[in-house]
């Protein structure tokens, strides 16, 4: 055991002055390897940026959104989960309202929307104080605000236009207009037995289809046990496409790796071997009073583990730091950031092609270290 301490302290010895006496060869590899990570983390990171772009746009537009609307059909109402429910299953804010047909003013028709009393909270600061019919604006159009009439069976009533607030989430049901009436007080000849319930609900944290497909999962199993049937919209079928998309963008980052581990490669054979047949006669000797040569092929993977390594996480911590100018000046993709656990296959992936080449590396060290003790000592 304090053989083997004296040999191992005696390679580091070694080690530290092969450093000294040549600077350039750590320094070499050192160089090669921080700045082809940080050029592999900087092009294989704006995979991972991009994603994240394109996601927060999708969701944006209503990615986060799913709507279910009932089919008529059957002997009882649809009744959806409660909104508290729904919170704790599916973390989502969810919304129900019941379509009574359409109404119509000077300006074209519109979709008749009432709640049943459940939402009687969430719907009350949305209504006209008067108990009048009320149409709501999306957000993002303009209509004449306040008084108005509108059409209900060939009949006139009078109405409130009110604009919804921004982030509200009936803006992701309402595309421009819709007429909002209270439950109990419904226009003259609108029924709301023969109404067709649709659940909206914004998902928290979406990232993915399968958090989308999660959720129309959840109601087509719902309305298969009440017997009923709906139609569910989400984007699950766009999160999927752009899935696909980077999934195949996989075989162009395993390709740019593969071309860093060529390089790196190629770098650590060579210096590995040139090294250690300038010190081969005392590694020879070594062996000749003991030494395995497995301690002296382990003394270079262990030197190249520390210099490839401590480069590539030199490299890493300088892209983290870095990372907003090289995003947003020399990639031009916004302003955005990313996280370790956002680019952590990017990541594997690169040390996976470093640890195989330090060990390929090795490989001239190991047939150079099991040659014939005679035939070098001659």
């Amino acid at each position: 055991m304090k053989s083997l301490i004296l040999t191992v302290l005696y390679l580091a010895k070694d080690t530290l002055h092969r450093w000294l006496a040549r600077l350039s060869s750590p320094l070499a590899r050192v160089l090669v390897v921080f700045f082809l990570t940080l050029a592999a983390l900087a092009g294989m990171g704006s995979y991972a940026i991009s994603a994240k772009i394109i996601t927060d746009k999708i969701v944006k537009n209503g990615g986060d959104t799913v709507i279910v609307s009932a089919l008529s059909g059957g002997d009882s109402p649809t009744v959806f989960p409660r909104a508290s429910e729904l919170k704790e299953i599916l973390n989502a804010e969810a919304l129900s309202l019941i379509t009574l047909g359409s109404a119509s003013t000077e300006s074209g028709s519109m979709p008749i929307y009432t709640y049943d009393f459940q939402h009687t909270a969430q719907m009350l600061p949305l209504m006209n104080k008067n108990g009048l019919p009320t149409i709501l604006i999306n957000a993002r159009h303009k209509y004449p605000l306040g008084p108005t009439t509108v059409s209900v069976n060939k009949e006139n009533h009078a109405a409130v236009a009110f604009k919804l607030p921004q982030g509200h989430l009936l803006n992701r049901l309402i595309s421009h207009r819709a007429l909002l009436v209270q439950p109990d007080a419904l226009p003259y000849g609108v029924d709301i037995s023969r109404g067709a319930p649709t659940l909206i609900l914004k998902l928290t944290d979406i990232t993915s289809a399968r958090d989308a497909q999660k959720v129309e999962q959840y109601f087509r199993t719902y309305m298969k046990l009440e017997g009923k049937q709906a139609n569910i919209i989400s984007a699950a079928a766009i999160f999927k496409q752009l899935e696909d998309a980077l999934s195949k963008q996989m075989q162009c980052r395993i390709a740019f790796c593969l071309g860093i581990s060529i390089i790196v490669g190629i770098l650590l054979t060579a210096l590995a071997g040139i090294e250690y047949r300038q010190n081969e006669y005392i590694y020879t000797l070594m062996k000749s009073f003991g030494i395995r040569p497995i301690l002296l092929v382990s003394a270079f993977i262990v030197e190249n583990l520390l210099l490839v390594f401590g480069s590539a996480a030199a490299a890493l911590y300088t892209f983290m730091q870095a990372q907003e100018f090289i995003v947003t000046q020399l990639l031009k993709l916004g302003n955005y950031s990313i996280g370790l656990q956002e680019i952590a296959t990017e990541i594997q992936l690169i040390g996976i092609t470093l640890l195989i080449c330090i060990f390929i590396s090795a490989i001239p060290v190991f047939i150079a270290a099991h040659r014939d003790i005679g035939k070098v000592l001659k």
